[in-house]
């Protein structure tokens, strides 16, 4: 059974719906072939637009491969449609355009956070357990019996049992109020951000010249979301006494300005007001203000999970969702579980292999995927680069050796190894790669490259065998989920203003060649960096990698055995 998933905006015809599925970001695409995971992309890695959300056609074709649209069994598509109100005509059409696509498939049209739920529940190593998905808004569609809100579904919370086949939805946990979590604190760093960036330009500071012309001219609306800048904005503000109430409340707070209480079915909805009555209460920087919106969302997502847990989530469970992205949140959560799990691929991105994922659970495959969950790209070994400024390493321990003599010598390497990154984050496939032992390379790789706001941190990669000695509590973190404090004065350049730093942490069976290099180093641990220019997508291809070397200014590239130099 061949089976593909599919996110991204449907070729709507322009006379009939205006701006159908004006909601979509991360499109892409998944194969599964008998149950046995294939390959899986974001569409902004092939046509190097970030956020792609148009029809995912190069995400198809690089999953396919050898295969063509005529042999695919099912699709399994998620489609958006929020501000669309005849959704069986349009979910009519949709299916037609598949079907005209893949002749020969069957198409299935699956829910927002379905797909989210399978995402996060089939990748888990749980026999058993529970799951719950929140996001920002869901797709205009519902399988289960739910409620639809404001054009999108409620968040999920289930049960599954792998070996007895059960895969069980309770309810939507409601639309969490006027506005859902990860809504509200999208426009809510926004505003955060615009404001920031309004005080950068009054200080003559530089800024990007997108973020400069929409500043400057005043399209707000035209801002992207800046969920995880602004949390790292958090860690520079306080929380002033005079904002000590939450922006939303439950049972666990006292009532107050921002919110109100309410109860269904045994289950708590936390219920957020109005995000721009709520800004204009705020007081202070906008670093406080960055630092109240962060410590009410944990405040918020923990009471909402705590509560659930006494009656609905198991010891193991499983979570999904971009507000599992954050991960001064996540760090907070943990503490309630025996076991929790969240994919590399929380975020919408990983929509599409949850659709087929289920596909195949449904078609009563037995599902398989690589060791590492994290990488499920293409893999470019026999790839031979034809630059003058170019080194063969026959001894690959070699080659690591030189790579770090250069990072001891604060140089900044370009790295690309192996299967692709899938997800919203560099794990050490795709990566640059810095010494984090002098604090000064942190603004070094700024400067150079990135170009990134001065107060984002940088993460860290290390071996998962010493993060106890470097990190408190110090635990495995393969996919960069979570905030660690660390207890060393030796790695100022990936610790926050708070001693916290994302971390991730790597295995031999994980990432083995990235295990090798960070053996050569006293200190196991590097900066790491997506390997992309300043508002583009994570490269995905060698030539990627190579073009965007030529045209960034960073020492040396690794690609396989071989390294590069300008």
């Amino acid at each position: 059974m061949k089976i593909v998933g599919v996110y991204g905006a449907l070729d709507w015809d322009a006379n009939t719906f205006e701006n159908a599925d004006t909601y979509v970001h991360d499109a892409g695409a998944t194969l599964f072939v008998n149950g046995i995971h294939i390959r899986s992309i974001n569409e902004e890695r092939l046509t190097r637009l970030k956020d792609e959300g148009n029809y995912p056609r190069k995400s198809i074709e690089y999953v396919l491969g050898d295969y063509s649209k005529d042999d695919i069994d099912i699709v399994c598509y998620c489609p958006s449609y929020p501000e669309i109100s005849n959704k069986q005509l349009v979910e009519g059409i949709g299916k037609r355009m598949l079907q005209e696509s893949f002749p020969n498939a069957e198409v299935w049209m699956l829910s927002h956070h379905l797909c989210h739920a399978a995402s996060t529940v089939f990748t888990s190593p749980f026999n058993s357990g529970s799951f719950l998905t929140i996001d920002g808004l869901g797709s205009g569609i519902w399988d289960f019996a739910s409620a639809i809100t404001r054009g999108g579904e409620n968040n999920s919370i289930g049960y599954f049992d792998k070996q007895k086949r059960i895969f069980r939805f309770f309810r939507g946990t409601g639309d969490l109020g006027m506005n859902s979590f990860g809504e509200f604190y999208c426009n809510m760093s926004k505003m955060v951000y615009i404001e920031k960036c309004r005080q950068l330009m009054r200080e003559e500071h530089t800024l990007p010249q997108d973020v400069f012309d929409i500043i400057q001219f005043g399209q707000y609306d035209d801002v992207t979301p800046k969920e995880g800048k602004i949390m790292g904005m958090s860690a520079y503000g306080k929380l002033l006494p005079e904002q000590e109430r939450p922006m939303c409340a439950s049972t666990h707070f006292a009532e107050g300005l921002f919110g109100i209480d309410r109860w269904e079915f045994g289950m708590p909805e936390v219920h957020f007001y109005d995000y721009e009555m709520v800004y204009k209460h705020l007081k202070g920087s906008p670093e406080d203000k960055a630092h109240y919106i962060q410590y009410w969302f944990e405040h918020a997502l923990m009471y909402l999970v705590e509560t659930l847990k006494e009656d609905y989530l198991e010891d193991d469970n499983c979570f999904a969702g971009g507000c599992f992205l954050n991960v001064c949140a996540n760090t907070r959560i943990r503490s309630l579980f025996r076991n929790m799990h969240i994919p590399p691929f929380t975020n919408d991105s990983g929509i599409h292999f949850g659709a087929a994922a289920w596909g195949a659970y449904r078609s009563k495959e037995s599902i398989e995927l690589p060791s590492n969950i994290a990488l499920l790209g293409k893999s470019y070994d026999d790839f031979v680069p034809e630059e003058e400024n170019c080194k063969y390493y026959e001894d690959f321990d070699d080659l690591c050796n030189f790579v770090a003599d250069e990072l001891n010598d604060n140089k900044i390497i370009g790295w690309f190894q192996g299967r692709s990154e899938y997800g919203p984050r560099s794990l050490g496939s795709r990566s640059l790669l810095m010494s984090p032992r002098d604090s000064k390379n942190k603004d070094i790789l700024n400067t150079r490259v990135k170009k990134r706001e001065y107060w984002r941190p940088f993460a860290g990669i290390m071996l998962e065998e010493s993060v106890e000695d470097y990190f408190d509590p110090g635990f495995p973190s393969p996919y960069m989920l979570y905030s660690q404090t660390s207890i060393t004065k030796k790695i100022p350049a990936i610790t926050h203003g708070d001693l916290t730093c994302r971390i991730q942490t790597v295995n031999e069976q994980q990432n083995p060649k990235m295990c090798q290099l960070l053996s050569k180093f006293d200190v196991p641990i590097l900066l790491n960096t997506s390997f992309n220019k300043s508002g583009e997508p994570i490269i995905e291809t060698p030539e990627d990698a190579i073009a965007s070397f030529k045209q960034m200014d960073i020492d040396y590239l690794v690609i396989g055995n071989y390294i590069l130099w300008n």
